[in-house]
């Protein structure tokens, strides 16, 4: 442990709790502790084993040895120490060049002739000897002694980094309102602009408030890019010092803000449905698709955040993403009306899954009608298995890649 002068700005008394705490250190776990200090009371002075006395223009070493021989050697140098004089306070006062009681030259040759070749001696004995590893000292002093690059197991990083990551959410009432607030107030803007539209003898327009909805589960994760940047920065700089792994990280933030950003969703999709007065059968659908959106969006924005070297980047990244899953969705762009060469951006747009499953279930409502918006917008019935399996697997893959990136990517250069 190097401590740089722990006791400057301190009183002396502070000063000598600190220089007790450090020897409690030093002796109950065996920690060498390396103090620089200026001016210490003799009753701070007497706490160090060894001292280590230092000159400057240009620095040299003056004393190497037990701090109980200091004085002694002093005085056998010919400058005993004075009657009710601070020892080290009189042993800088020798070693300070330029000043009435400079004897620092004369002290360094008589170090380099006394001291210095039993020192050299004692540095050379101890270089041929094989030293203890890290592990052994652990087990030696009755420490469990990790095989990997952290001093815990996972569970127990996990534990740590979820406590601290609840009570941070808990202590900021924005952290912890802004995720439900934002989405109950969407709902309640769509839902008021479509109010009743359940009961509506106009398909189209029942089909526009399905596109509203998922757009805005589409779009709602966007806010959570900065603060995924933010978090991955301070997370980077503690896994880098082997406190815990990034796993336990992408965990602990899985468990609280997922939660927190599902019940937002929730309370949007129930508002919106229940002002738009959807019957029970399609409420159901248009239920599990918007959870699956929603799953599929938040793996998004976790990849990109995790990837990203900052919120300019991720905001570029995920522009293509949402536009391009935003736009082939059968409803702005059909498949009856783009180009063949595009009808596989379909096949992987979560929303294009969404909507079509949505809208078949509604055109059953609406009879000959519904059969023709379906060829319009060229949606095809007993796809549902077919989407369900993409959009797992897109939320399979981002989460790999989320922590793949987490891994291997923007970590800190030291």
């Amino acid at each position: 442990l190097f401590c740089d002068e722990p006791t400057s700005g301190l009183s002396a008394t502070d000063a000598e709790t600190c220089v007790k705490a450090l020897r409690v250190v030093a002796k109950r776990f065996g920690v060498t502790c390396l103090v620089v200090i200026h001016q210490p009371r003799h009753e701070v002075a007497l706490l160090f084993d060894t001292l280590v006395l230092l000159t400057s223009n240009p620095g040299r070493m003056a004393y190497s040895g037990p701090m109980a021989e200091a004085k002694s050697y002093w005085e056998a140098r010919g400058h005993p120490v004075p009657l009710n004089v601070n020892p080290t306070d009189f042993f800088m006062d020798l070693l300070t060049p330029e000043t009435p009681l400079d004897r620092s030259t004369e002290l360094v040759a008589a170090f380099k002739e006394v001291r210095k070749p039993s020192l050299d001696a004692w540095v050379e004995s101890k270089m041929t000897e094989r030293g203890q590893s890290v592990m052994e000292m652990l087990s030696e002093g009755g420490q469990r002694a990790s095989g990997g690059p952290y001093a815990v197991p996972f569970c127990t990083q996990l534990k740590v980094v979820l406590g601290r990551k609840l009570r941070l959410t808990l202590r900021n009432p924005m952290a912890l309102g802004l995720p439900l607030f934002i989405p109950i107030l969407q709902g309640l803007v769509v839902g008021y602009m479509f109010q009743g539209i359940g009961e509506s003898p106009d398909l189209l327009r029942q089909i526009m408030f399905v596109f509203c909805m998922v757009t805005m589960l589409c779009l709602a994760g966007t806010m959570s890019l900065i603060v995924l940047i933010t978090e991955r920065t301070l997370m980077k700089f503690e896994s880098s010092e082997a406190l815990y792994s990034e796993g336990a990280s992408s965990l602990a933030s899985c468990i609280i803000d997922v939660p927190l950003a599902l019940l937002g969703a929730l309370f949007n999709i129930l508002i919106m449905a229940a002002m738009a007065r959807l019957e029970w059968s399609l409420f159901k659908t248009v239920l599990a698709w918007a959870l699956l959106l929603f799953f599929v969006y938040d793996s998004l924005f976790a990849f990109i955040g995790a990837v990203a070297a900052d919120t300019r980047q991720a905001q570029v990244l995920a522009t293509p993403f949402i536009s391009v899953f935003m736009l082939f969705n059968g409803f702005i762009v059909s498949k009856a009306d783009s180009p063949e060469a595009l009808h596989w951006i379909f096949d992987i747009s979560p929303n294009a899954y969404a909507m079509q499953s949505i809208v078949v279930m509604m055109a059953k409502n609406f009879g000959f009608q519904g059969q023709l918006l379906l060829e319009k917008f060229g949606y095809e019935e007993a796809e549902d298995h077919k989407g369900l399996a993409v959009l797992f697997s897109m939320i399979i893959l981002f989460r790999i890649g989320q922590q793949l990136g987490l891994k291997y990517l923007n970590n800190i250069r030291r």
